[in-house]
């Protein structure tokens, strides 16, 4: 038998009523939500779309919502071979990876969506259809060159890619890789540009808030989104995620990096599972499995207890 990956998906992954499979077990989040200083639990179980989209809330109620569900698979003994995250579904990684706990991820990313969300006048849009990334890499650098920035932010799986910048810029290349042979390119409903160097300034200020989180070094492999590559130390772990918030998402060679190094099993927790069709798409003979409730993740062989 092969090795086994956890993953988790990002921002883009919450739902509406997702805090409700925690009711019966509401404790770690009413905790979390003193220490955010809000009802982190009410706006997981009753809150509404719009709730869930401002960035600050639902980066820590997606990093929360996965990690309980792989502690609670955990408690049956299941442990990873390795973890990858999807943009801030590397924080749930972290916490299974035993980097930090539950509290401080949330504390974490709650100030990192807090910063991401400072940046004004950027968007994203996800490209579907085209396989040709140094034409589509040739056209942001050459809109980017004559103005206004725009940029490849998620390698996502073959034929879909996100480009992230301007508001006009991301609207000028749709056009452009439209007529390149994209089949479509969908403007996702975010509040900035993120993976981009717009999200630079955000990644100064946030370095500083990394620099006192009391990190230690992963039980088992992370493959970073920044480089596909494997790593365990704590200080390189917090420079790779101040340098993911302007950087590329390569979340397709992370996935073909733990395949090539064992993993033929993967298992998404989190609010929905949006990596497991992409995975799939990476490679068509790996395993899937996911967890988006307790109960999902008793069928899983794992355990109930939040």
């Amino acid at each position: 038998m092969g090795k086994v990956a956890w993953v988790f998906p990002g921002q883009g992954s919450q739902a509406v009523g997702m805090g409700q499979t925690f009711l019966d077990h509401p404790e770690t989040l009413q905790a979390i939500g003193r220490r955010l200083g809000f009802d982190l639990l009410e706006v997981m179980s009753s809150g509404s779309k719009e709730d869930l989209q401002e960035t600050e809330v639902a980066q820590p109620a997606i990093v929360a919502h996965a990690s309980l569900l792989a502690q609670a698979y955990a408690k049956s003994g299941a442990a990873p071979d390795v973890v990858i995250g999807h943009s801030v579904g590397e924080y749930a990684a972290l916490v299974s990876a035993g980097v930090i706990d539950l509290e401080e991820a949330t504390v974490l990313v709650r100030a990192r969506g807090q910063l991401m969300s400072e940046v004004k006048d950027g968007t994203m849009a996800a490209v579907v259809g085209m396989t040709d990334l140094q034409e589509a890499l040739h056209i942001t650098e050459k809109i980017s060159a004559s103005g206004n920035l725009v940029q490849i932010a998620n390698l996502n799986c073959p034929g879909q890619f996100v480009i992230s910048g301007h508001v006009d810029a991301v609207e000028q290349a749709g056009v452009e890789l439209k007529a390149a042979g994209a089949k479509r390119v969908l403007p996702l409903n975010v509040s900035g540009a993120f993976h981009s160097s717009y999200m630079m300034p955000a990644a100064t200020r946030f370095q500083d808030v990394l620099a006192s989180s009391p990190f230690e070094a992963a039980s088992v492999d992370m493959i970073s989104n920044v480089d596909a590559a494997v790593h365990r130390d704590p200080e390189q772990l917090k420079a790779l995620l101040t340098k993911q918030l302007y950087s590329s998402v390569r979340f397709e060679d992370c996935v073909r990096k733990a395949i090539a190094d064992g993993v033929d099993t993967f298992i998404e927790f989190g609010p929905s599972s949006p990596l497991s069709g992409l995975i799939k798409r990476i490679d068509s003979n790996v395993s899937i499995q996911k967890a988006t409730t307790l109960e999902e993740v008793v069928s899983l062989g794992g355990e109930v207890r939040a």
